[in-house]
């Protein structure tokens, strides 16, 4: 894995952000690389890119490079594509530490700009990014509110604007009734201007020219012709540069003073131009500041700054040195409590980290035993409701005839034995996420029901006549081809698509070969920890076994499989004696049945009911290792019989 930082100190390439975002999807080609994620900050445009560059080593499992690059583009260099060069490998620590500055609005020069911290995460909003970037971002977000909850670092920044800002509140309480008067055209006025916009003030001039200054003047020392053209006084007067001499002039105050009938005035000269000062301190309720006077209140306040600077630094180099840890580990491929390191499950991580911000409903299809239930639980846990409840209903293990009551709850007296008030499965995720699985067992009345909630998000209780109000995120999981059952009637076409807003494929295990050995291992680490044995290694013989078997039970099956062989194992290795007997008959009966291809349903078939005999006719011990309800095991098995 390479990742890569460009850092370009002004916008220049990009002339504005319109031209940036018609840029992206060419500069990604023309850079070869996945993620591309272009913040285009007031001040700064910083590009931040990564690529997957996989070599398959000889034992059949990835070996990634994991590295961060940083690179400068200043406005001088041109064309950002020719000039672009990445540093060498010692920058990678500089460029993740340069990525948590950045989401904190922490400038290299020292100042914090939070207009840059909120064009960084809007940038992550807008932007589809891939594992690798929103992992990072993640981070950021936890780092960013570390920050904000153990120091003052967001509340008291060490500026000339922000101490200049901390001074008029004193004098004027507050800046919304306020006007502010900016005479310059440098970048301490410019960032003077945001700060006042970011503090709310009512009013705010600019001139840069000098002749605006001079219509200001007559419009508020001179009778106006129309009331329409007089200018509002100002309450704040800030100088930085001296094309403006008249302001700096002591009559005019006087003259301006009187005008404002002696109400508070600040005025800032950032000119060093000081020499009548002292005819400024005299004037009554006019509150006059130097450079150099504000320059002391920042030397007030640097050594408590640079202690909170300090402390920061120290997490943050911690949080770099985690970062590259996780970089470098086999935890890359795990997204929640999934593993993964194929090209198939990346593509799925890479979805469930663009959608699990959003409130969108997902429907997530697969066969049994792909791990349905992980990917709702890493939205879940991706998303800002990652603290609120998360509930599951398998829809196919309630009996229909309590389901509705489970899903929406009662009233007292509804129906026989409703002795109190229930609450409802929906009631109890509010604010949370409750996860449907199995969604094409919901029998067609409640349907309509859980249509009504994705529309107007109202439940009714059972037996009541008032709607209530919830919020729930709906994530819905089906083994089940929801289309033919539109086809034929069984489902409803409109709640299907208002299920299928966002549609989650889970490849079968068969289909991405190269995830076998690295679940295989991740399973035998799991079972060996739980077990309290020490970690085995998978014999060559098991692992040709493992590999040219089908897997139709699909990832929870091969977990079954390596827990079995943990149990089991007495040598070093975990031997072919170790794992499950069907391994070798299913290969054999693939072999018999290679110029008649099985159906989908009949491997079904076949795994349900070889599960069903492995788990000696144990129901409950074979719907759990199914992942199925014991009433759908039980309707399945009666159509076997059927049949027959």
């Amino acid at each position: 894995m390479s990742f890569r930082v460009y850092y370009i100190l002004r916008p220049a390439p990009f002339q504005s952000e319109k031209y940036a975002e018609s840029s992206l999807a060419r500069l990604r080609e023309q850079l070869g690389v996945d993620e591309l994620l272009c913040v285009l900050g007031p001040r700064y445009l910083e590009l931040f890119l990564a690529e997957t560059m996989p070599a398959r080593s000889s034992n059949g499992i990835y070996a990634d490079e994991s590295r961060l690059f940083l690179s400068f583009l200043s406005e001088e260099c041109g064309s950002p594509l020719a000039k672009i060069t990445a540093c060498e490998h010692e920058a990678e620590a500089q460029a993740i530490a340069h990525y948590f500055r950045s989401a904190l609005g922490w400038l290299p020069d020292g100042s914090r700009d939070e207009q840059h911290a909120k064009a960084f995460r809007a940038a992550h909003t807008a932007a589809h990014l891939g594992v690798q970037l929103n992992r990072l971002y993640e981070r950021a977000l936890w780092f960013t509110e570390k920050v904000r909850l153990e120091t003052d670092f967001f509340s008291h920044t060490v500026s000339l604007a922000a101490t200049l800002l901390e001074v008029a509140g004193k004098i004027f309480g507050g800046f919304k009734n306020r006007t502010a008067l900016i005479l310059g055209n440098n970048m301490e006025a410019t960032r003077t201007a945001q700060a006042l916009r970011e503090a709310d003030i009512g009013g705010l001039l600019l001139f840069n020219k000098v002749s605006q200054a001079e219509d200001y003047l007559n419009s508020v020392l001179l009778a106006a012709a129309h009331e329409n053209t007089f200018a509002p006084l100002a309450d704040l007067i800030l100088i930085f540069d001296a094309l403006h001499p008249q302001f700096g002039d002591p009559r005019f105050i006087q003259k301006l003073m009187a005008k404002r009938q002696r109400a508070p005035l600040l005025l800032a000269d950032f000119t060093d131009h000081t020499a009548r000062a002292a005819e400024f301190q005299k004037m009554y309720n006019l509150f006059f500041f130097a450079r150099s006077d504000l320059n002391q209140l920042v030397d007030q306040k640097t050594p408590a700054r640079e202690q909170v600077e300090n402390k920061i630094a120290r997490w943050l180099a911690e949080e770099v040195e985690s970062f590259r840890q996780w970089l470098a580990s086999a935890e890359r491929f795990h997204f929640g409590r999934m593993v993964g390191n194929s090209a198939q499950m990346q593509a799925v991580f890479e979805m469930i980290a663009r959608i699990a911000r959003t409130d969108i409903t997902v429907l997530i299809q697969g066969e049994s035993g792909t791990g349905k239930e992980l990917v709702a639980a890493a939205v879940h846990e991706s998303s800002g409701r990652a603290r609120r409840p998360f509930v599951v209903v398998n829809c196919g293990a309630i009996p229909e005839s309590l389901l509705e009551s489970e899903l929406f709850g009662h009233v007292r007296g509804a129906f026989t034995g409703a002795i109190s008030n229930k609450k409802g499965l929906f009631e109890e995720a509010h604010m949370g996420t409750i996860f449907l699985d199995e969604i094409g067992e919901l029998p067609q009345q409640l349907q309509v029901k859980l249509l009504r909630f994705l529309q107007d998000n109202v439940i009714r209780k059972v037996g009541s006549n008032v709607n209530m109000q919830l919020d729930v995120r709906v994530l819905a999981a089906t083994n089940r081809d929801l289309e033919e059952m539109v086809a034929q009637g069984k489902f409803r076409s409109d709640l299907y698509y208002r299920l299928n807003v966002i549609r989650l494929d889970l490849p079968p295990l068969r289909e991405r070969p190269d995830d076998i050995i690295v679940l295989a291992r991740h399973f035998l680490q799991k079972y060996a920890t739980r077990l309290r044995k020490p970690m085995r290694e998978i014999s060559a013989q098991a692992m040709q076994k493992i590999l040219s078997y089908d897997w139709p039970g699909n990832v929870r099956e091969l977990e079954n499989a390596m827990e079995r062989a943990v149990a089991l194992s007495l040598d070093h290795e975990i031997g072919v004696n170790e794992l499950p007997e069907n391994l070798s008959r299913h290969k054999a009966a693939a072999r018999a049945t290679d110029n008649a291809r099985v159906t989908l349903k009949e491997m079904e078939q076949h795994y349900i009911l070889e599960t069903v005999e492995h788990c000696g006719n144990n129901y409950d011990e074979a719907a759990r290792v199914l992942g199925i309800g014991r009433t759908t095991l039980w309707r399945k098995l009666k159509e076997y019989q059927a049949q027959e």
